[in-house]
């Protein structure tokens, strides 16, 4: 489990990007040869995005979006450091995510959404590089993503990237 902070980034100029936090909670299992691993994971994500509206949906105000996603990064990499009480990892991989439903909140009401509702894509990929340590049984990843394919169903380019510090168990 851990915090995330999510924003949705513009390919125009002067638009800069506001991150929202969130948790995530989830699992999954590593595989080490020498100093390489693979990792598969499964996390469900509760992240934030603010997203502004333009003419395409005819009211020009902020968007603050609440959203519930399902995570499945597929991970390998390099240990550079391997004792029996403490890992080194650093990785790199494809994140599949998959936006399950939501809440937005537009001139101080709150709503429950789908991702079609808004133009949200249900499927993203994202390229996420990171790093993690073992000390004893606990485990401590760090980790980045960036958005490879278009969030909304637009003519704009729009990227949600991301940062996810999580603490976990190794059983």
């Amino acid at each position: 489990g851990g915090w995330n902070a999510n924003a949705l980034v513009f390919r125009a100029e002067g638009e800069n990007p506001e991150f929202l936090h969130g948790w995530q909670a989830g699992g999954g299992f590593r595989v080490m040869k020498r100093k390489a691993f693979l990792e598969a994971d499964i996390t469900f994500l509760k992240y934030g995005l603010t997203y502004q509206l333009g003419e395409e949906f005819g009211v020009d105000l902020p968007l603050d979006i609440r959203i519930r996603s399902l995570e499945i990064p597929l991970n390998m990499g390099y240990v550079p450091v391997r004792t029996p009480l403490f890992k080194w990892f650093l990785y790199g991989g494809l994140v599949n995510k998959f936006n399950l439903q939501g809440r937005y909140t537009l001139d101080g009401v709150t709503e429950k959404f789908k991702p079609t509702d808004l133009k949200l894509h249900i499927y993203n990929l994202g390229a996420r590089f990171g790093t993690q340590f073992d000390l004893g049984i606990i485990n401590i990843d760090f980790s980045y993503t960036i958005g490879i394919t278009n969030s909304f169903e637009s003519r704009y380019r729009t990227n949600s990237h991301g940062v996810l510090l999580s603490l976990g168990l190794v059983l």
